[in-house]
């Protein structure tokens, strides 16, 4: 009983610091729109100039998903849905009112890191240098996918698919596309997402066999994550057991 009540302390103190973490950061976010609106900075640093190792970003876009991955509890995932009572409809199947701050701090993670790749390819002033960033990106996203990190991997393609990057035609006919298209098949929505399922699922296989714990760490695209949920809750009603 000792053990489990300070596991169930070490837990909860362990969201209260990433909800914590979250208000600094978004106070943080919002100081500094606040200060580039008023103030512009005269030099932007483009991210070539500092991590120029499709590797070693990925590596760090993993480290921000495990990090923010470990705020989330299961409970997020089926508040997020939570509908209204039929009985009453000014209340929910909950009593209390929804607590998903993690769960919405990582979606916009993933928008972040989107808008992130769009801006980074839309910066510099040459074609050359455009289709620069994009092969890094795109070498950044097949990182991501031998690692496991499937959600840094589609928030990457998404943002690369972004109606002010995918219309830079001239900067896309000089980037070698074949690793793109082949990433972007993996990631296909169609089918309810077979094919990432099916390279979600030979993941899964081969981290059973794996020597270190690098290799054995493997998570899902959020967004289709979420609308699987829905539907399942959706289905069970408001049981659902963890």
């Amino acid at each position: 009983m000792n053990q489990l009540l300070q596991t169930l302390n070490q837990k909860l103190a362990t969201l209260s610091h990433g909800q914590e973490g979250i208000v600094k950061i978004s106070a943080a976010v919002s100081d500094k729109l606040v200060a580039f609106k008023s103030k512009p900075p005269s030099i932007q640093r483009e991210i070539l100039s500092v991590c120029s190792d499709p590797y070693t970003l990925a590596q760090q876009l993993t480290h921000v998903e495990l990090e923010r991955l470990s705020h989330i509890g299961p409970e997020e995932f089926v508040q997020a849905f939570v509908h209204k009572d039929p009985l009453d409809g000014t209340k929910t199947c909950f009593s209390e009112q929804k607590k998903t701050s993690n769960l919405e701090a990582y979606v916009k993670w993933f928008n972040r890191l989107c808008y992130l790749v769009a801006t980074e390819i839309c910066m510099p002033a040459k074609k050359k240098q455009r289709a620069q960033v994009i092969e890094f990106f795109i070498d950044v996203a097949r990182e991501c996918f031998n690692i496991g990190n499937f959600n840094s991997l589609m928030a990457i393609i998404s943002g690369m698919n972004m109606s002010p990057v995918s219309r830079l035609k001239k900067t896309w006919s000089k980037v070698k596309t074949a690793k793109f298209f082949i990433l972007e098949h993996q990631m296909d929505p169609t089918g309810n997402f077979y094919n990432y399922r099916t390279a979600l699922r030979g993941a899964a296989h081969r981290s059973l066999t794996a020597h270190s714990n690098r290799e054995k760490q493997i998570w899902g695209e959020i967004l289709s994550f979420k609308q699987e949920l829905k539907y399942f809750i959706s289905a069970r009603g408001r049981y659902v057991s963890f």
